[in-house]
């Protein structure tokens, strides 16, 4: 099949030896029904060891999980940071949650896309050192199981929430990447959305088209009264988050890399992690609400993006830290994602 992905998805190699195999770290690792029975199929011996790893999963996620015990690490990762199993069984031997993690794949009505999720540092390093805008192509996507896509919108009667899922997303993009300064990309995204909250309300499709290609074109640039200043625009939000990111155990797992690439210019370094952001997280129907308090939430977010780069100071691995951090956070922390929504307003 084909899907929709991100240019630098292509060269995306799972390195556990580089990073450190962070994502075996202080992490869930869930099986799928089908996983587990391949795990019961192997020999007696070979069957047992794993099986004696597996504890109930969560309710809505899968059937099992792993046990990672108190040092919270997988029992299968070798000391070369490499999977146990999949050297000795192979790659689909691994769950859905190790086959397919950084990448996301969503099913939005028929219409597929693939990202990957920037809390992997090898992910995030290809998405921010670049010297060139990300740029979106289709490619196969034959190599994600059948039951390893999100569904969105896919049921009957649903065709219409697709395509404005579809468009609300491919318009962000569009705006994100005029030839704008950043600010005044993020004042017009704002502005879209607004205007897309009455013709959603309305029912009226053929206006969210207009509107959509009114902005896709740099219709809307305005920026009065924006800047960069966090606590200016978020008062409080700074400090509720910091509050639920102490409770995160996920952030132990993660450790400065060596990181490769050169320094891109900070506006479309930033430009790069904001649309791969967008795209991974289905921004603007990410958050409970209006498609602008979604907005709201994007540009807090972009906010936190900046002041992590600019503390780093240029280093990249430093760099490439914070960035992991903050998407670990809004990608796989449902109660900082209900703290940015509840402190925006």
């Amino acid at each position: 099949m084909l899907c929709l992905m991100p240019d630098y998805l292509e060269k995306f190699v799972c390195d556990g030896q580089r990073c450190g195999a962070q994502c075996c770290r202080l992490w869930t690792v869930f099986v799928d029904g089908g996983t587990y029975e391949k795990y019961r199929g192997l020999p007696q011996e070979k069957s047992r060891e794993i099986m004696a790893r597996l504890v109930p999963g969560e309710e809505g996620q899968a059937p099992w999980a792993f046990d990672f015990g108190p040092e919270q690490i997988c029992h299968f990762l070798r000391g070369d940071c490499l999977c146990g199993i999949q050297k000795e069984h192979g790659e689909s031997y691994l769950s859905n949650t190790c086959a397919i993690y950084p990448r996301k794949p969503v099913n939005i009505g028929g219409n597929y896309r693939m990202s990957l999720s920037l809390s992997c540092p090898l992910a995030a390093e290809l998405a921010l050192f670049r010297d060139s805008p990300v740029e979106f192509n289709w490619g196969e996507g034959d190599n994600v199981r059948p039951d390893g896509w999100q569904k969105i919108g896919c049921r009957q009667g649903d065709e219409g929430l697709a395509a404005a899922c579809l468009l609300l997303q491919d318009t962000g993009l569009s705006i994100l990447q005029l030839p704008l300064p950043l600010l005044t990309r993020l004042a017009a995204l704002l502005g879209y959305l607004a205007e897309a909250d009455k013709a959603v309300d309305a029912g009226d499709f053929e206006q969210l088209l207009q509107l959509s290609d009114a902005y896709s074109h740099g219709g809307g640039q305005k920026a009065e009264g924006l800047d960069w200043q966090l606590d200016r625009h978020f008062p409080g939000l700074r400090e509720a988050l910091a509050a639920r990111e102490s409770k995160n155990q996920h952030l132990q797992a993660l450790h400065r890399i060596k990181a490769e690439g050169t320094l891109p210019p900070l506006e479309l370094m930033l430009e790069n992690i904001l649309v791969s952001e967008y795209f991974v997280e289905l921004f603007p129907c990410t958050l409970g609400g209006t498609l602008e308090h979604n907005g709201r939430a994007f540009l807090a977010l972009a906010m936190l993006y900046r002041e992590a780069i600019e503390a780093a100071g240029g280093d990249l691995s430093e760099i490439l830290y914070k960035i992991n951090r903050i998407s670990t956070l809004m990608g796989h922390d449902k109660e900082w994602q209900e703290t940015l929504s509840q402190n925006i307003s």
